[in-house]
C-alpha cells in the first residue's frame, strides 16, 4: 500500500500517461496558503497532508502564538511529532515550504508585525481559518475573544489580501445544535458583535467572571459558550461572503476522531472528545455509558483534512456561478453511514482484549444505562465507590489522592456528557456529496474522504491500536500487559461468580424461610389426621 501511495502521489514517478492527473494537486500548484490553528489535532493533519500530497504549493504560512517560547521555537518541536515521519521520508526538505508568522487571534490586527502583515497581504492566495478555543469550561471572555473576534480579525486580513481566491472558515456541525436536523445552510446568529463585546467586558470586570447560570441562560438554546461563539463567527463569514469576488466557505465537521488511513491508521493527537471515553474504557476506568441506541456522528481526521482540500478545489473550480454568497458544507456521517455508540464499542472491544494496556487499573466492561436515573446510579456504583477505594490506597502509599476529585469533576459535567452523547442529531451532507461525485479516480485515492465507504468495524479495530501507540506510548505486542489483563479479568469474573452465588444463596434461604411454616403446618395436619 505504501509503495502504491508513494508512486501515485509523485508526479515524476507516476507519469502522466499511466493514469489521469490529480485535479486537486494541479489546483493547489503555486498557491500560497495561510493556516491558523496548526498546533491543534486537525491542524497537524492539514499541515502534514498538504505538504506531502500538494508539494507543488509555493508556501504554507502558519500563524502561531508565542507561548513561553517564541513561535519559531515552538514549531521546531512541533515538526518532531511522529505524524510528520512519513512526510519527512517522502520529502526531506518539506520545511523549506513553511513560513512561521508570530500572531495572536485575541489581539487587534492579530498582533502581527507590520512586515508580516504586508507580506500576508501581498502573497497569500488562500486562507484556512481553523483556530478556535474548543474548551467548554473556560473563561467566557477567552472563548469569545478567540472564536468571534479572532474570526473578525481574520476577515479583516482577508479583505486586505490582494491575491485571495478562497477563504474557508472551519466551524463545527454543532454550531446550531438546538436543531435535530442540521442542514448545509446559514442559520440566524444568537447575537451581534456589540453583545459579544458587552459579555467580554462584563466577564473581565467581574471578580470571578460571569456566573455559569447567567451564561447558560444567555446562550439558550445554544448548548454552551463554544457553540454560541461559533455560530456568531459563521454569521460574520456569511456577511463577508456577500462582498467578495471569490468563494467564502463555512466548513462544518462533526466529531473528529483518529485517522482512518493517513499518515498512519489510528493516529490521534490528543485526549479530547470521544477519544477520552475510549481511553477510559480501555484502561478499565469507565464502566457505564449513556443509552446506546443514539447515532454517534464521527469523522476520521485524515478524511476531514482531505475533504477540506477537495471542497476548496470543487468550490473554486465548479461553483463559480454562485459567487457573492457563502458556501456551507457539512462533513458528517450520521445521514450517509450511521453508527451507534454500542456498535462502535463492540468494534473496538476485541482489539483491546488482543492488545491490552499495561496501565489498566480495572476490568474492561461497559454497562449501557437504559435511562438517566440508572446512569447516575451506575455512575456512583462503578465510578464513585472505586474512586474512594483508589484514594484510600493512594493515601496509604503516601501519594496525593486524586480519584475522588476526578469523579466529582465528571459528575459535575455529566449533564454535558449526556447532552453530547444522546442528542441523536442528523447532519445532512447533500452539497458535500456533489464533490464526492465530481472527483476523478486518482483524487478519490489521494484525497480519500467519501464517508459512505468507511468500514466502521475496521476503524473501530484500529482506533485502540492508535491510542496505545501514539497516546499511551506502549508497544502493541506486550506479553506483560496481556498477563495483567488476564489476571484482572479473571479476578473480575471470579468476583462476579462469588456475588451471584451469594445472591442465589440468600434468595434460596429466603425462599426456604417462607415455605418452612407451610411445611410444618402440612406435617402437623398429616400427623393429626393419622
Amino acid at each position: 500500500m505504501d509503495d502504491t501511495y508513494r508512486r501515485i502521489s509523485d508526479e515524476d514517478d507516476f507519469g502522466e500517461d499511466e493514469m489521469e492527473k490529480s485535479e486537486i494537486q494541479e489546483f493547489f500548484y503555486g498557491q500560497t496558503i495561510l493556516l491558523t490553528g496548526c498546533t491543534g489535532f486537525l491542524g497537524k493533519c492539514f499541515v502534514e497532508k498538504i505538504l506531502r500530497d500538494c508539494a507543488g504549493i509555493k508556501k504554507l504560512i502558519l500563524i502561531v502564538r508565542s507561548h513561553k517560547v517564541s513561535a519559531k521555537e515552538r514549531m521546531k518541536k512541533y515538526f518532531q511529532n511522529e505524524i510528520f515521519e512519513k512526510l519527512r521520508s517522502y520529502r526531506p526538505n518539506f520545511e523549506s515550504k513553511v513560513c512561521i508568522v508570530e500572531g495572536n487571534l485575541n489581539e487587534e490586527n492579530l498582533d502581527l508585525s507590520i512586515e508580516d502583515r504586508k507580506m500576508l497581504i501581498d502573497e497569500v492566495t488562500m486562507i484556512y481559518h481553523n483556530a478556535s478555543n474548543v474548551k467548554f469550561a473556560t473563561k467566557i471572555s477567552d472563548s469569545l475573544k478567540c472564536n468571534v473576534f479572532g474570526t473578525k480579525y481574520m476577515i479583516e486580513l482577508a479583505r486586505a489580501c490582494k491575491k485571495l481566491v478562497c477563504f474557508m472558515y472551519i466551524s463545527t456541525a454543532y454550531s446550531h445544535s438546538y436543531n435535530k436536523v442540521i442542514e448545509e445552510k446559514c442559520y440566524p446568529p444568537p447575537a451581534g458583535l456589540k453583545m459579544v463585546q458587552d459579555m467580554i467586558d462584563a466577564d473581565e470586570i467581574a471578580k470571578n467572571g460571569i456566573p455559569q447560570a447567567t451564561v447558560d441562560e444567555t446562550c439558550k438554546p445554544w448548548a454552551n459558550i463554544y457553540t454560541f461563539g461559533k455560530s456568531i463567527a459563521e454569521s460574520l463569514v456569511e456577511e463577508f461572503g456577500k462582498e467578495t469576488s471569490y468563494p467564502c466557505i463555512i466548513y462544518r465537521p462533526s466529531q473528529i476522531i483518529s485517522t482512518y488511513q493517513e499518515p498512519f491508521p489510528g493516529w490521534c493527537g490528543n485526549y479530547n472528545g470521544p477519544v477520552l471515553l475510549f481511553v477510559g474504557y480501555g484502561l478499565g476506568i469507565i464502566h457505564t455509558n449513556t443509552p446506546a441506541d443514539s447515532v454517534q456522528d464521527y469523522v476520521p481526521a485524515d478524511m476531514c483534512t482531505n475533504s477540506i482540500l477537495a471542497l476548496t478545489w470543487d468550490t473554486v473550480t465548479n461553483r463559480t456561478q454562485n459567487i457573492g454568497k457563502v458556501f456551507v458544507f457539512n462533513y458528517a456521517s450520521s445521514t450517509v453511514n450511521p453508527i451507534t455508540m454500542k456498535e462502535f464499542e463492540d468494534n473496538g472491544q476485541a482489539r483491546i482484549a488482543e492488545s491490552p494496556s499495561n496501565r489498566m487499573i480495572g476490568p474492561t466492561f461497559m454497562i449501557q444505562a437504559p435511562c438517566y436515573f440508572l446512569l447516575y446510579v451506575f455512575h456512583f456504583i462503578f465510578h464513585g465507590i472505586p474512586a474512594v477505594i483508589a484514594d484510600i490506597v493512594l493515601m496509604a502509599m503516601l501519594q496525593k489522592p486524586q480519584a475522588i476529585a476526578m469523579f466529582y469533576k465528571i459528575t459535575m459535567n455529566l449533564k454535558t456528557i449526556l447532552y453530547w452523547g444522546t442528542s441523536d442529531w442528523r447532519v445532512t451532507v447533500t452539497e458535500t456529496q456533489k464533490m464526492w461525485e465530481r472527483m476523478n479516480h486518482r483524487d478519490r485515492f489521494l484525497f480519500y474522504n467519501d464517508l459512505r465507504t468507511v468500514e466502521w468495524p475496521i476503524f473501530g479495530h484500529t482506533i485502540w491500536s492508535g491510542i496505545k501507540k501514539y497516546l499511551l506510548k506502549e508497544p502493541l505486542d506486550d506479553p506483560s500487559a496481556r498477563r495483567k489483563y488476564m489476571m484482572i479479568q479473571f479476578a473480575f469474573h471470579s468476583f462476579k461468580i462469588i456475588i451471584i452465588v451469594f445472591i442465589l444463596y440468600y434468595l434460596l434461604s429466603y425462599w426456604l424461610s417462607l415455605i418452612s411454616p407451610v411445611t410444618e403446618f402440612v406435617k402437623l395436619k398429616y400427623i393429626c389426621h393419622m
